[in-house]
């Protein structure tokens, strides 16, 4: 069976679930593969990944090194495909390939937010500069959204005929929470019982919005006095947050727990989840995690959300910035249970049928498997 490497840039956030789970899913279909990223004390680590999955540790989180360059050209060698997710991989994976020339692998790359053209000049004009400068040893670009392939294709980085879409899929049986565990579960997170617990899972960096996070949340506390927001991951807005928490006079009713490893226990202690974003999303994994919480969702309209929360069924979509519209979704879901419990329902439905990890492991093989079958990479550099 084909060798497969995995190359992302960071163990912390969305693309290092989706790595991790992608890459069970091709070791259980006898796929040969290997991972390769960074130890950057994310939520993602070595012992995450099965057991015949190969680790190789790669210093790309910041910074441009050749030493990681060279260990990615070795790799690259041994591989029929390489798989790069997000603009950092696919920036030393792509060169590592064309140093290669016709040894190289065949190159996939997954796009999961494309952030390029919503940076100031002159750093737009130079990552949308490099991406078509790469571009012609890209065989296949992988957006994780509808909304992300035509923003991919609106930037003219790629061919429509080289991209497509294969959206997020999660392992949701994680998020099911046993009934044995449930009692208790509050009193051992130390959460009052009587709280109402609002929740965002993210890393601290854009495209989160925690200006209207925070705002929205000052006026639902104004309305529920025992409203509690948990703020769950790291990044470098950490700092500015706190500072705005403090400035708010909220440092009692929000909570900044970092990184953590019991994801699916806070979900389960959590009545609604939300996402605040500005600029650019791909497909979130952590809107998919809630709805297979049963977790009624509210987050903002941009990117590929839209086609995981049905606006008014499995949640509550809202114009980016809009502070009141995110209030009133919360306050609303916050005054009806049965309609927060209705949505929380039917996202768990729409997960089991439209976002699991076995539908996109299937797609990512029949991508695979095509393109394993023209033979040889074409060298088009």
């Amino acid at each position: 069976m084909a060798s497969v490497l995995h190359l992302v840039a960071s163990s912390r956030g969305g693309g290092a679930s989706h790595v991790r789970d992608l890459a069970a899913g091709l070791d259980r279909k006898g796929f040969g593969v290997r991972v390769a990223m960074p130890e950057d004390a994310g939520n993602v680590g070595r012992e995450d990944l099965s057991a015949g999955i190969a680790f190789y540790p790669l210093g790309i989180a910041a910074g441009f090194s050749l030493r990681a360059l060279g260990k990615l050209r070795q790799l690259a060698l041994g591989s029929d495909i390489l798989h790069v997710h997000g603009a950092r991989a696919a920036l030393f994976g792509r060169l590592a390939a064309v140093s290669l020339g016709r040894q190289r692998p065949r190159i996939v790359y997954t796009i999961h937010g494309f952030a390029a053209p919503h940076y100031a000049p002159p750093k737009r004009e130079l990552l949308l500069g490099i991406e078509r400068a790469l571009a012609a040893t890209t065989d296949r670009w992988v957006c994780v959204s509808a909304a992300e392939r035509v923003a991919l294709l609106r930037s003219g980085v790629a061919d429509a005929d080289r991209v497509q879409v294969i959206r997020n899929g999660i392992e949701m049986e994680k998020f099911a929470l046993p009934e044995e565990e449930q009692p208790g579960l509050r009193e051992s997170l130390d959460i009052p019982g009587s709280a109402f617990v609002i929740t965002t899972v993210c890393r601290l960096y854009r495209p989160r919005d925690f200006d209207t996070l925070l705002q929205s949340f000052g006026r639902v506390r104004t309305a529920i006095r025992h409203a509690l927001l948990l703020v769950v991951g790291e990044g470098p807005l950490r700092t500015a947050i706190e500072e705005q928490v403090r400035h708010l006079g909220l440092q009692e009713q929000v909570r900044l727990l970092g990184m953590r490893r019991d994801i699916p226990r806070l979900l389960a202690a959590t009545d609604v989840f939300v996402l605040s974003s500005k600029g650019w999303e791909g497909l979130p994994l952590t809107v998919l995690e809630a709805m297979a919480a049963s977790l009624p969702v509210v987050a903002s309209a941009v990117g590929g959300t839209g086609e995981a929360v049905e606006d008014g069924l499995t949640g509550l979509l809202y114009r980016p910035g809009d502070v009141d519209a995110l209030a009133q979704h919360v306050l609303r879901l916050a005054s009806d249970a049965t309609l927060a419990r209705e949505m929380g329902q039917r996202g768990l439905s729409r997960v089991r049928q439209l976002f699991t990890a076995a539908r996109m492991v299937e797609e990512t093989v029949s991508l695979y498997e095509g393109l394993l079958a023209q033979g040889p990479a074409d060298w088009r550099t």
